[in-house]
């Protein structure tokens, strides 16, 4: 292996942090009595200054710049910067306390297409303001949403190789030089609807449910709709998730179904967890489970040993509610079986306080869930003395 020696070069990167020196030795390969050694090359050898800028162009990529050596040609093609990306995307999903997973990553190489589609392989040192301008404009027909998504991992993407330098021409990512998205543009979000339980209450789910003509599906919805688990988590359930030994039935969370149609962890840290189940459910459960064969441990799975398809559930749903002439209030698809329970939680008064709700829900984003279920639909403690209140000082007979 050849290698390039320039001594030891301390950096500094963007935020004024000191970074370890990088050190380059190169070796020639040379003969002496009919024999083969290495040697290092002469300080005079007309190769030292191509060596050099082929040292610094290692550098350079990872935003370390010698200001001596700026005349270095250099290009850095949006393949290249993609494939380094994507390289540190799959480090982190493989990483056990990280919430980056594949499916994120899956959704940045969707950006990406879009992104080489439009842009070719586009040197991304000649990349300026104008030029992502230009480019914002191409993917104008997409969702406003969609679009700063796509916009976001390009910048990403450029600052893996360019956009962290120290020195000019490289000094800033210049996807942050300019406004590229106004909040003026951006369309008014339609208010998500809300769930009428007197109209969507138990009675209807049920029905739903038993309408769709295939167990598997029904017992998976179920579990769903009484447990808020997602869909993912349903369909991912092992003989040894069921507790039905214990004086209360469990369905204990510690997997889910990836895109890859293959057993994951849950979708965040917290969604390992223990949800209560009815004894009506666990019968349920019991008996289909007991038409499986001993070792089969999984117990959702198709004729062919697999994970049942989401999009074969979509469709069964789908199909079950038309048939009653209805429409679903939320369109959630199989997750409306989970955000149904969950506002009907609040609507109960089983939760009020989102931690709580965020617990057995396995999910971290408490402002979300204080948002669109706890003020959405929970009742006030205080509603019985409010009523009361009511009652006493306001009569009209």
């Amino acid at each position: 292996m050849n290698k390039i020696k320039l001594g030891k070069r301390t950096w500094v990167n963007s935020k004024g942090k000191k970074q370890k020196a990088h050190k380059f030795t190169y070796y020639v390969n040379a003969e002496k009595n009919g024999k083969t050694f290495r040697k290092k090359f002469s300080k005079s050898s007309p190769n030292k200054r191509w060596l050099e800028q082929e040292a610094e162009k290692i550098l350079l990529r990872i935003g370390n710049i010698n200001p001596k050596n700026m005349n270095v040609v250099i290009s850095v093609p949006l393949s290249h910067a993609w494939n380094v990306y994507s390289k540190k995307c799959k480090s982190r999903a493989n990483e056990p306390t990280t919430s980056f997973s594949e499916t994120t990553f899956k959704e940045y190489s969707e950006h990406y297409k879009h992104i080489a589609k439009h842009c070719g392989d586009v040197d991304l040192t000649k990349v300026d303001v104008e030029y992502i301008a230009d480019f914002v404009k191409k993917i104008d027909d997409l969702d406003f949403d969609y679009k700063k998504k796509i916009f976001h991992t390009f910048a990403r993407i450029y600052d893996t190789q360019v956009g962290m330098a120290e020195t000019n021409p490289f000094k800033v990512n210049v996807f942050k030089t300019a406004t590229f998205f106004k909040k003026e543009d951006a369309p008014k979000k339609k208010k998500s609807g809300k769930i009428d339980f007197e109209e969507w209450n138990f009675d209807r789910i049920k029905k739903i449910i038993d309408t769709v003509p295939f167990e598997p599906y029904q017992l998976m919805f179920k579990l769903m709709a009484e447990t808020s688990c997602r869909p993912s988590e349903a369909r991912a359930a092992q003989r040894k998730n069921f507790h039905f030994k214990r004086n209360i039935p469990v369905f204990e969370v510690t997997n889910s179904v990836d895109y890859k149609k293959g057993l994951a962890p849950p979708k965040t840290e917290a969604g390992y967890r223990e949800l209560e189940i009815s004894t009506s459910l666990k019968d349920q459960l019991i008996d289909y489970m007991n038409t499986l064969p001993e070792d089969q441990q999984c117990i959702f799975l198709n004729s062919k040993d697999k994970f049942h398809d989401l999009s074969n559930m979509i469709d069964a749903l789908d199909k079950a509610v038309e048939s009653l002439n209805l429409k679903l209030p939320v369109a959630r698809k199989t997750y409306f079986f989970r955000h149904w329970n969950v506002s009907y939680w609040c609507y109960q008064g089983k939760y009020t306080n989102p931690f709580d709700l965020a617990t057995h829900m396995g999910d971290l984003d408490l402002k979300f869930i204080n948002t669109n279920y706890i003020k959405k639909y929970s009742v006030s403690k205080e509603s019985v003395k409010y009523s009361e209140h009511q009652n006493n000082n306001y009569n009209w007979n």
